[in-house]
């Protein structure tokens, strides 16, 4: 039966078949093997702050009459839940009951006061006190909790915060709820309350603080260094020392726990960057570590809590799974990518639907057999390759050289009007049919950088002023990368014609960037490219809702979005369209003539290649020589990562699917619409007030 199917439902079968085996792995490794109930929970807050939502993760056994130490996770800006992934599966198989909730304005939790960037203060106290007031949480006589902490980045900063405010409250009620805390990524720098330090008080605090770490540790008031990415050492930091208790001595070690006010004290030094915290062993070792130290500890400190084992945490238990999690669930992400391709030749075999498909149009898949044009083309494509990768900064920054591409554009703008009117006025002249045909072709070319250039240079100028945060363009981290990519896609755009114009001057073809197409056609291929959309994004939720596992590798997630993600998401589509239309030119025209896997690596190198190449530059300075190529580049340099698989697809999905159809229409469609969907779903959406 299998052999009678067509080959395209074949090998979607196989890739869903793939997708579903690889997401019960997930799920079995995240479950702990049915060790562990993990179940998705929201609630509300009070104090009118709002909603928090993510995973509990209950061992077996755990109930009110079997109560078990706690642990609360949380994620950094722009994360979500889902990134606590290390410390909720050791901590819940190992017998502690572990929350990893989304942060006030990520993921599906809401933050009822509409303001930027506070919501982090009171987030990680919010969920103590309804984690708390659970009968599962272990407490001693007198109702002290033993509750640990952890958060990353944004979240360590709201875990100290909640160590300060439990404090506050302990001097009236005599009760301290948490037990324990481990920021993870973050020092105090964005702590709003007076000496945190201190607070920690009895009991056992410590910090990941990695050598690389991209924004934060570099306190020392003597570094002469610029900005913030470059090596540091907390446990020898003043700051680092004053949090060891050790300022008098003025030495400490990484790893050794210390006394101070009655509590334990330590700093691990992992040779890590910033998001790798949330991806590494030797992170992971720390936090399981930490945690079966300090909870020993603490109980310690209340005779009628008795040990470890006498709740059922194993203590013995060596080695962690959490990476097989994430074998699995790049398994699945590759699958789900690999199956769209097939899904849409099933799609567009349906009849009306069938129509996307283009007729009479040829598009010449000839390879190239004049040398000179490949080395002039290959030389241009690695130059601009090469500008665009030390343009990132300056594009994500709108920075100083915008200015300067906005003259630049004013050259290109004259030298299109000079050769417009040079060609008519010879051919008019000179009264020559081919130079009359030239000046058409010039014509058309010159009126379309005109065009180009125009926008180009008004988006350029006005880059301080536009797609600001605010309650239209409500994403922060989207505004960044939305204005690279409209600036970097009009860089291509603008390249793409110009070589364009000189490499078809001669030649008699009549669709050279794929835009030719049929009113029906195009429509089809909008309605095509959406159906797709909508067929993955159902698998998606399909996996989320059965399995509570996504699709993911580091810090590149898909998963499905909320209303306030999916609203939002729309208003973004169109600013990525500019990027994918230029993208999806430059991938048609430098692609077409080059045939089987090598083309899909080259539409992947057109798109990803500059990205890469930055993060090399970079990065590879940072590890060699201790700071990175641009110091001062932190927080948008960690975005470009999430960019390289996106556009790598995209390449990739955009090739493949012009191949099919004879234009780029659909394949600009799709990874607009999807792209914009799935990176909306990862990032945080403020609920702001107009």
């Amino acid at each position: 039966m299998f052999k009678k199917l067509s080959k395209p439902l074949k090998w979607l079968i196989i890739f869903l078949m793939v997708v579903v085996v690889a997401s019960i792995g997930a799920s079995l490794v995240q479950n702990s093997f049915w060790s562990v109930k993990v179940s998705t929970i929201k609630f509300d807050t009070g104090n009118s702050n709002g909603e928090l939502a993510g995973y509990l993760y209950m061992p077996k056994g755990v109930d009110a009459d079997n109560p078990a130490p706690t642990v609360i996770l949380t994620h950094g800006y722009l994360n979500n839940a889902e990134m606590q992934e290390i410390g909720a599966i050791e901590l819940s198989r190992r017998g502690y009951v572990v929350l990893a909730f989304s942060m006030y304005d990520h993921g599906d939790s809401t933050w009822d006061t509409p303001a930027q960037f506070n919501f982090y203060v009171s987030a990680v106290y919010d969920a103590v006190q309804y984690m708390y007031d659970q009968d599962y949480v272990l407490k001693d006589a007198a109702g002290n909790g033993m509750i640990g902490v952890s958060g990353h980045s944004m979240g360590g900063f709201s875990s100290t915060c909640a160590v300060y405010l439990d404090e506050v409250d302990f001097l009236t009620s005599g009760i301290r709820k948490i037990a324990a805390a481990l920021p993870v990524g973050s020092d105090y720098r964005y702590i709003p309350f007076p000496d945190p330090i201190p607070m920690y008080a009895t009991r056992s605090a410590g910090h990941i603080a990695a050598h690389y770490d991209q924004f934060f540790f570099e306190n020392d008031p003597t570094a002469d260094q610029v900005g913030s990415v470059y090596f540091k050492d907390f446990a020898t930091d003043p700051v680092g020392l004053e949090f060891l208790g050790r300022t008098d001595e003025g030495t400490a070690e990484a790893g050794v726990f210390y006394n101070d006010l009655g509590g334990q004290r330590v700093i691990y030094t992992p040779d890590e960057t910033h998001p790798q915290n949330t991806w590494s062993l030797e992170s992971g070792e720390n936090m399981i570590e930490f945690f079966e130290e300090a909870f020993t500890y603490q109980l310690g400190l209340h005779a009628d809590l008795g040990t470890l084992e006498s709740y059922g945490i194993d203590v013995n238990k060596t080695g962690q799974t959490w990476w097989l999690k994430e074998g699995f669930t790049v398994i699945a992400l590759v699958a789900l990518f690999a199956m769209i391709i097939p899904a849409f030749m099933l799609i567009s075999e349906l009849p009306v639907m069938n129509k996307v498909y283009a007729e009479g149009i040829v598009v010449d898949r000839e390879p190239e057999k004049n040398k000179i044009k490949l080395i002039v083309k290959g030389v241009l494509l690695v130059g601009l390759g090469i500008l665009n990768a030390f343009l990132v900064k300056t594009f994500m920054d709108r920075a100083a050289g915008l200015g300067t591409l906005a003259t630049i554009s004013w050259v290109v703008f004259g030298i299109s009007l000079a050769a417009i009117i040079t060609f008519w006025v010879l051919s008019i002249v000179k009264k020559d049919e081919k130079l009359k045909k030239l000046a058409i072709k010039t014509t058309f070319y010159g009126v379309g950088l005109v065009i180009v250039t125009m926008a180009y240079r008004w988006l350029l100028v006005n880059a301080s002023e536009i797609i600001q945060t605010g309650a239209y363009y409500s994403a922060p981290s989207i505004n960044t990368i939305v204005y690279w990519a409209m600036a970097s896609g009009g860089l291509i755009l603008l390249v793409t014609l110009l070589s364009g114009y000189g490499f078809n001057i001669d030649t008699e073809n009549n669709n050279p960037f794929g835009l030719k197409v049929k009113p029906v056609q195009l429509g089809l291929s909008i309605v095509n490219a959406l159906v797709l959309v909508a067929a993955v994004l159902l698998l998606v939720a399909l996996v989320g809702w059965i399995f509570l596992t996504d699709f993911r590798f580091y810090t590149y997630a898909i998963q499905i979005f909320n209303a306030p993600q999916f609203i939002a998401a729309l208003r973004y589509m169109p600013l990525f369209l500019v990027y994918y239309f230029a993208a999806g030119i430059s991938v048609f025209v430098n692609t077409k003539n080059v045939k089987g896997w090598l083309g899909d690596v080259y539409a992947a190198a057109l798109l990803a290649g500059p990205v890469v190449l930055f993060l090399i530059i970079q990065y590879i300075p940072l590890y060699s020589s201790g700071t990175a190529y641009w110091p001062t580049f932190s927080l948008s340099s960690i975005l470009c990562v999430g960019l390289v698989p996106t556009l790598s697809v995209a390449g990739i999905l955009m090739r493949r699917l012009s191949i099919k159809t004879g234009n780029i229409w659909t394949g600009v469609i799709f990874t607009t619409v999807f792209f914009t969907l799935i990176t909306l779903a990862n990032t945080a959406v403020y609920l702001l007030a107009a």
